[in-house]
């Protein structure tokens, strides 16, 4: 595709204050954190990260995404639903921006997360996001979703989508370099678009 700008992103630690503007990491804290709930005798703590927002009810399921190289060519939100990511296994990136001008994200003010077990994320309502892109060949994580119907999924269950490369002329790059292999074909705009094919479990 021609005529696009492409936008390196650095691939940062997930850290609670880094990661504020846009939700809350699920991880332990401190003893005097002010999330913390309770320590029983101080053999167990807990911390409330967030409470979790859905206009329908919730599900927890299993994800898993395969190897899908370092470019973003689309970013979507969830107006009204929180985005749960719990890694399981596997080291992978998110992005995420603010909202822009015209309902579309703040390319200038997106970032992008490294998610590796132990520490997950929790998003705030209306948060672009794009998840996730693993840096081997898979990532699996426990998801926390409303969206179960596969009719309506990515139509019009809560979740707003902009193609950056032909709405905005712009796509991201990760800044990790993973080989891609054979088997595997590219969009115009150079996103990965498919991979070999396989059926989970798969290693």
């Amino acid at each position: 595709m021609d005529n696009l700008t492409v936008h390196k992103l650095s691939v940062h630690p997930i850290e609670s204050d880094a990661f504020a503007p846009f939700g809350s990491v699920i991880a332990p804290e401190t003893a005097d954190s002010p999330s913390m709930n309770r320590s029983p005798g101080n053999l167990g703590f807990l911390w409330v990260h967030k409470q979790l927002e859905f206009p329908n009810p919730a599900y927890i399921c299993s994800l898993r995404y395969y190897y899908r190289g370092n470019r973003c060519e689309f970013m979507q939100k969830h107006p009204n639903s929180t985005v749960t990511l719990i890694p399981v296994s596997g080291l992978s990136a998110i992005i995420v921006a603010p909202d822009g001008r015209d309902d579309h994200p703040d390319i200038d003010a997106a970032q992008a997360f490294l998610l590796e077990p132990g520490r997950g994320a929790v998003l705030n309502c209306g948060v672009w996001l794009r998840y996730a892109f693993p840096l081997g060949k898979f990532a699996d994580f426990a998801y926390v979703t409303q969206r179960v119907d596969p009719a309506t999924a990515n139509v019009s269950d809560d979740v707003v989508r902009v193609d950056l490369d032909s709405a905005m002329k712009t796509v991201f790059d990760l800044a990790f370099d993973v080989p891609m292999g054979e088997g595997y074909t590219l969009t115009s705009s150079g996103a990965l678009a498919s991979g070999p094919d396989r059926s989970p479990p798969h290693a």
